[in-house]
C-alpha cells in the first residue's frame, strides 16, 4: 500500500510540469510568448539557470571509485545506440544521417532533471548527477564530434575542445565536482551560505522556464512522421530493456546501490535525445530539420507520459 501511495504521489508531483508544458503549447496561439521571448528564456536557462542547477547537483555528488563502472557503462550504452542506429538504418529505410545520432545520448539538462526532481525531490539531485555523468561526457566528446562532422564534413579537435571548455554547463559540472571533493574540508561560512541560496534561486528557474519553452516549441508535422515514429520506437524499446538490465545486474547486484539510483537511471533512459542536435545541424536542410524537430517534439511528449507511468509502476 505504501509503494502504491508513493507511486501515485510521484505521478501527481509531475503533473505541474505537464501542465506547464500544456500551457506553453496553448500560448502558441497568443501573444504572451513569442519566438524571440522563448529564445531569450532558453538562453537564460542554458547560460544561467541550468548551470546553477547542475552545479548544485554535482556539488552534492557522492563519488566512490566503484561507481566509475556505472559511468563507463552509461557512456558505452550511448555509443552502442549510435552504432545500433547505423546498423538498423538500411533495414528500417531510414534515409537520414541523423537517425543514429538521435539514438545516442539523453536530454537531461532541459528535461530529465525537471522530471526527476518533480517525482523524487531535490534532495536526490546528487544521485541523478552521478547517473548523468557518463552521458554528459558522451554528448560533449562524441555526439558533438559526430554532429560537427556531419554538418561541416570534418571537425578539428581544437574547435571541439574550445566548445567543451567554454560551455557554461561543463564549467558548472566540473565546478560542482570540485566543490563535492573539497567541500567537506571547510566549515560552513555565512558568505558561502548566501551564495548557495542565490544559486538555488537561480536553479529554481530551470523547470518552469524549460517547461513553458518546450511546450511552446512543440510542432508535430505529418511530413517525415513515419521516420520519427520508427526512431522513437527503436529508442524506447532498446533503452528500456537496457535500463532494466543495468538496474538489476549492475546497480542492484554488483554495486548494491540505493533504490533511488535505479529510478534515476530509468528516468534518464526514458528521456528524448539531446536537443543540442538541432543546434549543430546543417543549414538549409529542411527534410532532416523537419525529421529531427518532429522526433524531439513527439519524443518529449512520449517521455513525459512514460516517466509518469514508470513512477507509478516501477519498483
Amino acid at each position: 500500500m505504501l509503494i502504491i501511495s508513493f507511486g501515485r504521489m510521484g505521478m501527481y508531483s509531475i503533473l505541474p510540469v505537464l501542465l506547464l508544458f500544456i500551457l506553453g503549447f496553448l500560448l502558441q496561439r497568443g501573444s504572451t510568448l513569442t519566438q524571440t521571448s522563448v529564445a531569450g528564456a532558453k538562453r537564460i536557462v542554458s547560460d544561467l539557470a541550468l548551470p546553477a542547477l547542475l552545479f548544485q547537483a554535482f556539488s552534492s555528488l557522492e563519488i566512490e571509485s566503484k561507481y566509475l563502472i556505472l559511468v563507463v557503462t552509461i557512456f558505452l550504452v550511448c555509443l552502442l545506440m549510435v552504432l545500433l542506429g547505423k546498423a538498423l538504418a538500411k533495414p528500417l529505410h531510414m534515409e537520414t544521417p541523423y537517425f543514429p545520432l538521435l539514438l545516442g545520448g539523453f536530454e537531461m539538462g532541459m528535461l530529465g532533471y525537471a522530471l526527476f526532481l518533480s517525482a523524487y525531490g531535490s534532495e536526490h539531485v546528487g544521485k541523478m548527477a552521478l547517473i548523468d555523468l557518463g552521458q554528459v561526457l558522451f554528448v560533449f566528446f562524441v555526439l558533438m564530434a559526430f554532429l560537427i562532422r556531419e554538418r561541416d564534413g570534418a571537425h578539428t579537435t581544437k574547435a571541439l575542445l574550445k566548445q567543451f571548455i567554454t560551455s557554461p554547463v561543463i564549467l558548472a559540472i566540473f565546478g560542482g565536482i570540485v566543490v563535492s571533493i573539497i567541500g567537506p574540508w571547510f566549515s560552513p561560512h555565512p558568505v558561502w551560505t548566501a551564495i548557495d541560496e542565490g544559486i538555488s534561486l537561480l536553479a529554481s528557474l530551470t523547470t518552469p522556464l524549460i517547461a513553458l519553452s518546450i511546450g511552446y516549441g512543440i510542432h508535430i508535422k505529418k511530413e517525415g512522421l513515419s521516420w520519427s515514429l520508427k526512431t522513437i520506437m527503436v529508442r524506447k524499446l532498446v533503452l528500456l530493456g537496457l535500463a532494466l538490465l543495468i538496474n538489476h545486474f549492475l546497480i542492484d547486484r554488483l554495486l548494491g546501490m540505493d533504490t533511488i539510483y535505479r529510478y534515476a537511471l530509468l528516468v534518464m533512459f526514458l528521456t528524448p535525445p539531446p536537443y543540442v542536435v538541432t543546434i549543430y545541424m546543417r543549414p538549409n536542410d529542411p527534410v532532416n530539420a523537419g525529421y529531427v524537430d518532429n522526433t524531439l517534439s513527439l519524443d518529449t511528449l512520449v517521455s513525459i507520459f512514460l516517466v509518469m507511468a514508470a513512477v507509478v509502476l516501477y519498483r
